[in-house]
C-alpha cells in the first residue's frame, strides 16, 4: 500500500549522496545551525536568559536546558522529513488534515505574528541611541530610539534583498558573528565573573523544576520559548537545510538573490527516493552530517551562549534588578563602564547592538523565506502570477514585510511599546507554534515516512511531551496568570 507521500510526489531512483566525509567537506556543507544559532544568541541568550536569572537566580535556567534540548531533538526530526522530501517542515503540514485551506492561513498568520514585528531591530537600537546620547536611553528618548529602529529595520530589508546567495551570504554573517560575540563573552567572563557565580550558574541550569513564587509567567514563558531558537526560528531550519542542498533537497531548487539570483524553478511539491541498500547507505550519512551540525553548532553553541550571557549579567547586575526599558540592549553599559571604564562602555554598546542587529537580519530573511514557500508551495494562483519564479514572489514578500514594519512602528508610537515588551510577546508566541510544529512532526515522520527511515518510538514520544512543556507554558500558565491570577 502507498503511502501518502508515494501517492503526491515524484519518486526518484537515487538520492544524491553527500561528498566524501572528510573534515574540509564536513566543513563546506555544514552551516544551516550557523544561522539559526545566531538569531538564537539575540533572542533568548541575551536579554531572556539574563532577565530571568537576575530577577529570580540562576536556579530557573533549567527551563532552558529543557527547551534546548527538546529543539535540538525538534530540529534532528524536521529535517529527517526535509532530507526525505526536499519540502520544508510547514510544506508538510499543508496536507495534514483538514488540508491546506486551514494549514496555510494559520501558518502564515502565526509566522507573521511571531517574526515580521521588527523587534529587535527596536531592541537594537537603544544600544545605538545610547551611543548618540552617551547614556543608557530613559523615558523621554522614546522617539530617538522608534526613529533608529524603524531605520535599522529597513537597512536590513536591504542588506537581505542584496546578499548575493541568500542563504549562504547569512550563513557567512552568522559565523562571523557567533566568533565574534562568543570571543567576546569567553573574554569578558574571565575578566569579570567570579568564579563562584560561574559555577552557581552552571548548576543552574540542572535545578529542574524550580520555580521562584510570584514570578511572572510571561518572562518565565518566554525562557521557554526563546531558550535555543523558538517558534519559527526552529522551523526555518528546513528551509536553510532544503536551500543548502542536504539529501533530496539538492534536486528541488533554492530561492536565489536579487543580485546575481539566476531564475531557479523551485518545485512546489517535493521528490522522495526509492528504498534501496544504496540510497540507505546515503541517508546515513546525510544524518550524520545533520547531526554534527545540529548538536555541533546549534546545541552546544546555544548553551554555551546562554551561559555566558547569563553568568555576566548575575555577576554584574544587582540580584532583583528588572531588565528592559528603553535601553535594553545596553543594560551591561553602566556596569562594564564602572569596572572597565570608557572601553567597558563601547564593548555593552557593540555587543548589545551587534546581537541583536543579527537577529533581526535573520528574522527578516526567516519570516520572508517561510512565507514565500508556503505561498508558493499550496496557491496555484500565485505560482501562475510569479511566472513559475520563486524570487519574484520573495520579493513581494519581503515588500509585505517592509509595510508591517511601518505599521508595527505605528504601533510602538502610538502605545509607547518598549522593545523588551515586543519581544516578550513575540516569544510566547513561539511556544504556541513549537508545541503545533512537535505534534506534527511526530505524527508525519511516524506515518508518512517508510519504516527504514521512519522516527523511532522513543524521539516520537519525546516531541510529544516537548509540546506539551511548550504549551503548558502558554496555553496554560500563562492564561492562568493573566485571566485568574495564579502565580508560581
Amino acid at each position: 500500500m502507498l503511502s501518502r507521500l508515494e501517492k503526491e510526489l515524484e519518486v526518484v531512483d537515487n538520492l544524491p549522496p553527500p561528498p566524501p566525509l572528510t573534515f574540509k567537506n564536513v566543513m563546506r556543507i555544514i552551516g544551516p545551525s550557523a544561522i539559526v544559532l545566531g538569531v538564537a544568541i539575540g533572542s533568548g541568550e541575551w536579554l531572556i536568559g539574563p532577565a530571568n536569572a537576575v530577577l529570580y537566580g540562576a536556579g530557573i535556567m533549567w527551563i532552558a536546558t529543557v527547551s534546548i534540548l527538546l529543539q535540538t531533538l525538534l530540529n534532528a526530526e524536521m529535517v529527517r522529513y526535509t532530507k526525505y522530501t526536499g519540502e520544508p517542515i510547514f510544506n508538510g503540514m499543508l496536507r495534514l488534515w483538514p488540508g491546506p485551506r486551514f494549514w496555510g492561513p494559520l501558518l502564515i498568520v502565526l509566522s507573521v505574528l511571531e517574526r515580521a514585528w521588527p523587534a529587535w531591530a527596536f531592541a537594537s537600537a537603544t544600544a545605538l541611541a545610547a551611543a548618540f546620547l552617551g547614556r543608557i536611553p530613559g523615558a523621554g528618548d522614546e522617539i530617538t530610539v522608534m526613529i533608529t529602529g524603524l531605520l535599522l529595520a529597513l537597512l536590513i530589508v536591504a542588506i537581505v534583498s542584496f546578499g548575493g546567495v541568500i542563504e549562504r551570504a547569512l550563513e557567512i554573517v552568522q559565523w562571523i558573528f557567533i566568533f565574534l560575540i562568543i570571543g567576546f563573552l569567553i573574554f569578558l567572563n574571565v575578566l569579570l565573573t567570579p568564579a563562584k557565580v560561574a559555577s552557581d550558574v552552571a548548576a543552574g541550569f540542572f535545578k529542574f523544576g524550580y520555580f521562584p513564587r510570584g514570578a511572572t509567567v510571561a518572562l518565565l514563558a518566554a525562557l521557554a520559548g526563546y531558550a535555543g531558537a523558538g517558534g519559527l526560528n526552529n522551523t526555518t531550519i528546513t528551509n536553510y537545510y532544503r536551500d543548502k542542498g542536504f539529501g533530496m533537497g539538492s534536486i528541488v531548487g533554492a530561492i536565489p538573490s536579487l543580485i546575481r539570483g539566476k531564475k531557479i524553478t523551485v518545485s512546489p511539491k517535493g521528490k522522495i527516493f526509492k528504498i534501496t541498500s544504496e540510497n540507505l547507505d546515503a541517508w546515513r550519512k546525510w544524518r550524520l552530517l545533520t547531526w554534527i551540525d545540529i548538536v555541533g553548532i546549534f546545541t552546544t553553541g546555544a548553551f554555551i551562549g546562554m551561559y555566558l550571557c547569563v553568568a555576566l549579567a548575575v555577576a554584574l547586575i544587582p540580584p532583583g534588578t528588572q531588565i528592559g526599558g528603553w535601553g535594553v540592549a545596553a543594560y551591561q553599559g553602566n556596569t562594564l563602564a564602572a569596572r572597565l571604564g570608557f572601553a567597558g562602555w563601547v564593548i555593552a554598546l557593540l555587543t548589545g547592538f551587534w546581537i541583536l542587529f543579527s537577529t533581526q537580519l535573520g528574522s527578516t530573511d526567516m519570516i520572508t523565506r517561510t512565507l514565500t514557500d508556503l505561498l508558493w508551495s499550496f496557491s496555484d494562483r500565485v505560482r501562475k502570477w510569479a511566472g513559475g519564479e520563486i524570487k519574484k514572489l520573495y520579493y513581494t514578500v519581503l515588500t509585505f514585510i517592509t509595510i508591517w514594519i511601518f505599521f508595527a512602528f505605528a504601533l510602538t508610537y502610538l502605545f509607547k511599546i518598549q522593545p523588551f515588551i515586543w519581544i516578550l510577546l513575540v516569544a510566547n508566541i513561539s511556544n504556541i507554534v513549537l508545541g503545533i510544529v512537535a505534534i506534527a512532526t511526530a505524527y508525519m515522520n511516524r506515518k508518512w515516512l517508510p519504516k527504514e527511515i521512519r522516527a523511532p518510538l522513543w524521539s516520537t514520544i519525546i516531541l510529544i511531551l516537548g509540546a506539551l512543556f511548550f504549551w503548558f507554558f502558554f496555553a496554560v500558565a500563562m492564561i492562568l496568570n493573566q485571566f485568574f491570577g495564579i502565580k508560581f
